[in-house]
């Protein structure tokens, strides 16, 4: 929805959500007119409809999530690739590049298998240690490999042209209850358990986390999952049965990276204790209906609200929760509390396009707070809403700074306050809370965390890991110091250091490059945005005969339908020679011919452009004006003409040798630009070949070096024949593979060089007569 709004309000652009549309059997659901959106794992499942539509453009958001796309075991991430290879393509991502070589080799071999060649011959060239001359020079190698393909604005380089508010962190301390902080002691010591037999062994991990983190969501997210654990290992959990949570499904993501190895079940007896055990805790659980961090929920909103309401703020506020059932608790807590028919819910289930967009329209215009789980934390726009409460804090740094997104991105015209909550008495969550908000910085200042910091921690789950293991670990407050002391210290090498030495040397390149491209005085740019208003004013006078404000899709649907109807008649204008350039002032009082032509060229990326040939009166023939002097006379104000006529003076002629330059310079400049493209195009098709055969060449030269040894060691004869064979076959191996890729490789050339072949059409849009006064 969000990708269809923008479309529409920023682009003009008209497109279809094809997800959740019903069509027969037979149809393809991509198959429309207008540019189409859906998800990843929809587009996946329909691969073979994916590859029957020649895409003009390709556009994946979100882009990181197929880091792996290489890797036999992403499915979604092979389908793409099967369903979309040979297809232009746009990876886009806010999530910071990382330092791990192959998640680019993931997204790079996604866009085009042939920039960086098969991964083993990759693994080879830039993941093997190499002596430190060999291994400059790789990583000048893969450093021009990568620099066409890869496009890197930081947050910091638009500043200057991009206002952004700050953001600023609040904490609400809150103390649990006796009986929240005994429920919790006992479930965590039972979580810390080497032997409990409820957790599932193969995702031991995942698990733990969960139900940790529902632990301290509410008691009533905690309550009902303790109740269906005791009911399931009654039902003995030793024969393969469980369940799975909903909560789960926030990790889907990340699961292969959270998965333990399967071990032994456990005996009758102890099934039975723990069910027991577990049946307590949820007892415990059900008999908590007062949460203190509730509570300080309540309180908090209503502090907040009343001190935007002095200063005219809006009254409004996003609270994410990690959990379904919480997520019912604070409805219920807060419609109790005031804020009745003043809620919205956004969950999972909202998984339609018309639903959730009806629910952030409900919470714009008509209510105060947005209850969200994980489901809202990404593709969703709340500019107009300047707080963000995280009630249930993920320990995963990347969800966070994507929670804050949803209100702290452009457009938001307010500092965004960001509510979090902490029980100062637990020393793990203060010390957790402590390094997220100073080490990580992810509250405060213009950003919050940095694009290097996000960056180095990658997916956030290896950080997710280790304050799971100090959870799990340490009891003692100094243990959790000194435990978070490490993961404090172990961040500032990847942060300091790693972060210098590869980012540096492969992808801080491109920040050059970006400044360079950003340098553009603000004079510059004021005047670039008044000649566009200049330009709207001037359409819509034309069409209306007088000022109209129009929306921008209008204007350029307008301008669209005004360009692609050639104008048959002559027309006669008067310019304004007030609004000529100075080099061009000795043009006052001039006259001649306009004519417009539209100019398509084909080639590897076809081009098509107008031209203004602009054919001034000397006396009695006509000279043409330079393409960009004719383009300043397109500029000028012109008014129709009522009276004069032009003079009966012969045109043709000096407007085809005008024409015939033209030609001349835009073939010339189409077959450079098509020759340079081509050139690339089989360098790469040169690197991908030799990279291919990079395997079977070492694999040949591997095999001749132990037959060689052979033949000068102590081995028998039959030892010796089998090394020689061994050779010679890995040597035929090579021999077949150089005879199967260099012949496709040169047809593909070929091909590419027919494609590339520029063919010259012009036709003419519309001519007229002026006369400058």
């Amino acid at each position: 929805a969000q990708w269809q709004s923008e479309l529409s309000d920023k682009f003009g652009i008209d497109s279809i959500v094809v997800e959740g549309r019903a069509k027969r059997p037979n149809e393809n659901p991509f198959d429309e007119t207008v540019p189409v959106i859906c998800s990843h794992p929809f587009a996946a499942v329909r691969g073979e409809w994916l590859a029957k539509i020649r895409w003009d453009l390709v556009v994946i958001d979100e882009a990181h999530r197929l880091r792996n796309a290489y890797k036999r075991s992403h499915k979604t991430g092979q389908a793409l690739r099967l369903g979309l290879r040979q297809r232009p393509k746009l990876l886009l991502t806010a999530t910071p590049l990382q330092n791990d070589l192959l998640e680019l080799f993931g997204l790079l071999s996604l866009l085009d298998e042939q920039i960086l060649g098969p991964e083993e011959a990759f693994r080879a060239r830039y993941l093997t240690a190499l002596p430190p001359a060999e291994g400059l020079a790789s990583v000048e190698d893969l450093k021009a490999r990568l620099s066409p393909f890869i496009h890197r604005t930081l947050r910091r380089q638009v500043k200057e042209y991009v206002r952004f508010t700050h953001r600023r962190s609040i904490v609400e301390d809150f103390t649990p209850t006796p009986a929240e902080q005994n429920l919790y002691d006992g479930v965590s010591d039972y979580l810390r358990r080497a032997e409990a037999i409820a957790l599932e062994p193969g995702r031991k991990s995942l698990l733990t986390l969960v139900y940790r983190k529902l632990l301290a969501s509410s008691t009533y997210a905690i309550a009902p999952t303790l109740r269906k654990l005791a009911e399931n290992l009654e039902k003995n959990l030793a024969l393969g049965i469980h369940f799975d949570l909903e909560e789960l499904a926030q990790f889907s993501e990340e699961a292969e990276d959270w998965q333990n190895e399967s071990s032994s079940t456990a005996s009758f007896e102890a099934l039975g204790r723990e069910a027991a055990e577990l049946r307590g805790y949820a007892d415990q659980a059900e008999g908590i209906t007062l949460n203190a961090k509730g509570e300080a929920l309540s309180r908090a909103l209503d502090r907040i609200f009343t001190v935007a309401r002095a200063h005219q703020w809006p009254e409004k506020a996003v609270v994410f929760t990690e959990s379904r059932r919480t997520q019912k608790y604070l409805f219920d807590l807060l419609s109790s509390r005031g804020y009745q028919r003043k809620i919205t819910l956004l969950s999972g289930d909202a998984s339609s396009t018309e639903e959730r967009k009806r629910l952030i329209a409900e919470f714009r215009e008509s209510t105060q707070v947005l209850i969200s789980t994980e489901a809202g934390a990404e593709g969703l726009n709340l500019q107009f809403c300047n707080l963000v409460v995280n009630y249930d804090l993920p320990w995963n740094p990347q969800r966070i700074e994507q929670r804050i997104g949803r209100c702290h991105r452009y457009g938001q015209q307010r500092d965004v306050l960001v509510l979090n909550f902490l029980n100062r008495q637990n020393a793990a969550d203060a010390r957790l809370y402590e390094l997220l908000d100073k080490k990580l910085q992810l509250f405060d200042g213009v950003f919050g965390s940095s694009d290097e910091i996000l960056g180095t921690l990658e997916n956030g789950v290896d950080f997710e890991k280790r304050v799971l293991d100090i959870y799990q670990s340490c009891r003692l407050p100094e243990e959790i110091n000194a435990a978070f002391d490490l993961l404090r210290d172990d961040l500032e090498l990847p942060i300091n250091k790693k972060m210098t030495e590869t980012r540096s040397l492969l992808i801080e390149h491109f920040d050059g490059e970006v400044r360079k491209r950003l340098k553009v005085s603000g004079k510059a740019i004021e005047e670039e945005l008044n000649r566009y208003r200049l330009n709207v004013a001037s359409i819509t006078h034309s069409v209306f005969g007088g000022p109209r404000a129009l929306a921008l899709p209008e204007v350029i649907r307008l301008a669209d339908s005004i360009k692609s109807q050639p104008l048959d008649s002559i027309s006669y204008l008067s310019l304004d020679s007030s609004r000529l350039p100075l080099p061009l002032a000795e043009l006052s009082a001039g006259e001649g011919w306009w004519f417009v032509y539209r100019i398509q060229l084909t080639g590897l990326v076809p081009s098509e452009k107008l031209i203004h040939l602009v054919m001034l009166r000397e006396e009695d023939h006509f000279r043409a004006l330079s393409l960009s002097e004719g383009q300043a006379i397109a500029d000028l104000p012109a008014e129709e003409e009522g009276f004069k006529r032009p003079p009966t003076l012969p045109i043709a002629d000096s407007q085809e040798k005008a024409m015939a330059q033209i030609k001349e310079q835009c073939i010339l400049g189409a077959e450079r630009d098509s020759l340079r493209q081509v050139n690339d195009a089989r360098e790469r098709m040169d690197r991908f070949a030799e990279d291919c055969l990079s395997a079977p060449r070492a694999a040949v030269n591997h095999a001749r070096s132990a037959w060689e040894e052979g033949r000068k060691g102590w081995v028998g004869r039959a030892e010796i024949d089998r090394l020689e064979r061994d050779y010679r076959k890995k040597l035929s191996s090579l021999r077949a593979e150089e005879d199967s890729r260099y012949p496709q490789k040169d047809q593909a050339g070929a091909e590419l060089t027919l494609k590339a072949k520029v063919v010259y059409k012009k036709s003419l849009v519309g001519s007229a007569y002026f006369w400058i006064g």
